[in-house]
């Protein structure tokens, strides 16, 4: 609660100007009398909120006179709104959507009664009421509701639908009278269906196609069939009776997504099924580059030995940011640095001068004997604040640089904006636990006021302890320098105190809270791990050996009581090696064991080298945040992370330091 009403103190007397102490005594008498109010209002709110749900109206009216001037007092008008307006009660609906423009209670309560007008067919104040673009349900009524009230010439307004029809997934009964009238009218052709054909299958809903399959002419439907086919199996388009190039183009297209598909599944097939193509399946320069990116792409994430020759088929101006990544990484397996160098100069100007290039010109340097060009190179480097700049700096043994600009917002401007009746109410959302409608409304603010005002919301954020949607922001606008608000020392007492019960380095535990949730302690991934250190429900089992309920893992203090004895596990189950610890932190331990080479190899290089994206890009991340965090807490007596990784060498049969 402290923290709070703190924030309550910020948000309701701004700054104040204190010149004597009764002035102190009155405004501290005022903040107390303000905390006290609010904490009154929110259980005056939830009465209210089951008074309405129960429909025990006077009860509502009641409690809702109370609550005037209490931030989520239009929470409840919206409710009430949605359960009992009707049509004929559109000026009470109209002045609510006017007074909260631009927030979640506008939108939500106006997709609520555009239904209602739906409902009733009410055309007229459908029309007026609608703010496009809206759901795809509304946008096909607006369209109905212009041709059922006559409001401009039929097909203009017909062709509206075409947007609308191209989609792979399925449209929404409320469609069905506008993609009649437009089909009737002639609107549709076979190459619109054709390319909706083609979003359902790559990607889209693929059982959408054999009811579209029925819109085209019969001879194609051959084609229908063959990419469902594809779309399930894609080895399918080995079976030439699909190619009788009738359609060339439409042949081509299909065997082009099936290969992107396939040379995942199996490559060596893929490459057979490239090589001995009907003479008709003619790709475009865009099907064709893609596939050689694809290719490229894939064959080396799976090692395979065609991995370099696809790689050499791309000309330095083709290549992607994977495709070079790739590229770098094949160089880095064989040691290949007089490649590495020769490419370097040939890049576009966006890759040739970034971070990982530069410091990776300047290693090619130096093993091919240039070594003072190469320190040249990593000066330069060394003066960015990021893995790469990290280590430059460890290879030539300087410090770290670590600019630091502190935010500086004028305080008028701060109270103004912890005014906004958003951030009030995100306030008070966050104070009764909804984080999700906080989040709404926070994120609303963020897409309409001002960059100036964005950067204050981020301080605010930062202030209340909201420390993701505070680091979410300043990386939005890119103020990367406010290093305090970007790294902040988040739930620093469990983070210390289950640290050194592991016996870990607290910065490391700090690095992966930072990475893995931005310490957003009720964040849960696609993956299906939950809360501040991100765990999932079988690993919090295996570490506590018993069953882990969800709602534990979201409980700050134990996700990192778990999360900190994790990594200590496992950097002893690999040597006591923390860079591998961290890479098994996110892929898992037998995949870091499957990516150990046999021979020893530089640590630099083995992160390179590992297969994921994902947990290449984490390693990278953690390394340099853990280097931040130690640097910010001005613990010089620990070893330099990166002074470490340098040296460091990675083998199966073991780390060495």
């Amino acid at each position: 609660m402290s923290k709070l009403n703190d924030g309550l103190r910020y948000l309701t007397l701004g700054i104040v100007a204190v010149i004597g102490m009764t002035g102190v005594i009155q405004a501290r008498s005022a903040e107390n009398a303000d905390i006290d109010v609010r904490v009154q209002q929110r259980e005056l709110f939830l009465e209210a909120e089951i008074a309405l749900k129960r429909r025990q109206l006077d009860d509502y009216q009641r409690l809702r006179e109370a609550l005037e001037n209490y931030p989520l007092a239009a929470y409840l008008d919206a409710f009430y709104l949605r359960q009992f307006a009707q049509p004929e009660q559109d000026a009470e609906v109209l002045s609510f959507l006017q007074a909260h423009p631009q927030s979640p209670l506008e939108w939500q309560t106006r997709a609520m009664w555009l239904d209602k007008l739906m409902a009733g067919h009410h055309y007229e104040q459908f029309l007026r009421d609608y703010d496009a673009p809206g759901s795809t349900r509304h946008q096909c009524f607006a369209i109905y509701a212009q041709l059922a009230t006559g409001k401009g010439e039929t097909k203009p307004i017909l062709r509206l639908v075409n947007d609308i029809w191209l989609t792979g997934e399925s449209l929404p009964d409320a469609c069905d009278p506008v993609l009649e009238a437009w089909q009737n009218a002639g609107l549709r052709t076979d190459d619109m269906v054709w390319e909706r054909i083609a979003l359902a299958a790559e990607g889209g809903q693929h059982t959408l196609i054999p009811y579209l399959q029925k819109m085209l002419p019969q001879p194609m439907h051959y084609l229908a069939e063959h990419y469902r086919r594809v779309r399930r199996d894609p080895s399918q388009i080995a079976d030439t009776k699909w190619l009788s190039g009738d359609y060339p183009a439409h042949e081509t297209q299909i065997v082009a997504y099936g290969l992107g598909r396939l040379i995942w599944r199996d490559p060596d097939v893929a490459l057979r099924v490239i090589d001995a193509l009907p003479t008709h399946i003619n790709f475009s320069a865009e099907q064709y580059l893609q596939l050689r990116q694809t290719f490229a792409v894939a064959l080396s994430l799976k090692g395979h030995e065609q991995a370099g020759r696809w790689l050499a088929r791309l000309d330095p101006t083709e290549h992607t940011d994977v495709t070079l990544h790739w590229q770098l990484a094949e160089w880095l397996r064989q040691g290949a640095w007089v490649q590495v160098m020769g490419l370097v100069p040939r890049l576009p100007d966006a890759q040739r001068e970034s971070g990982q290039w530069q410091y990776w010109f300047a290693r090619a340097l130096q093993a091919l004997g240039h070594e003072q060009v190469a320190k040249q190179v990593w000066q330069r480097v060394a003066q960015e604040r990021s893995y790469y700049g990290f280590l430059a700096a460890a290879q030539l043994d300087q410090p770290l640089t670590l600019t630091k600009e502190p935010m500086v917002i004028d305080p008028e401007h701060l109270n103004r904006v912890s005014q906004l009746p958003g951030v009030q109410r995100a306030f008070e959302l966050r104070a009764l636990d909804r984080d999700l409608d906080a989040r709404r409304e926070w994120n609303a603010l963020l897409e309409h006021v001002p960059l100036a005002d964005q950067r204050a919301l981020a301080m605010i954020a930062s202030d209340w302890g909201w420390h993701d949607q505070a680091i979410y922001t300043l990386g939005k606008l890119g103020e990367y320098d406010a290093i305090a608000q970007r790294f902040p020392e988040a739930y620093m007492d469990d983070h210390q105190r289950f640290s050194d019960a592991a016996e870990i380095d607290v910065n490391w535990a700090l690095a992966v809270s930072r990475r893995e949730s931005a310490f957003r302690d009720d964040a849960r991934s696609h993956a299906g791990a939950y809360g501040l250190m991100q765990l999932l429900p079988a690993t919090a089992n295996l570490v506590e050996r018993r069953d882990v309920s969800t709602h534990e893992l979201f409980n700050a203090s134990y996700n990192i009581r778990l999360g900190t004895r994790y990594l200590a596990d496992l950097q002893r189950r690999l040597g006591n090696n923390w860079l591998l610890a961290t890479a098994a932190y996110n892929a898992g331990i037998y995949r870091v064991y499957d990516w150990l080479p046999a021979q020893p190899l530089e640590a630099d290089r083995w992160v390179e080298l590992i297969p994921y994206a994902e947990t290449r890009n984490y390693v990278k991340n953690v390394l340099a945040y853990q280097q931040i965090y130690r640097t910010l807490r001005n613990e010089n007596q620990q070893a330099d992370v990166f002074g470490e990784l340098v040296p460091m060498q990675i083998s199966i049969a073991g780390p060495k330091q």
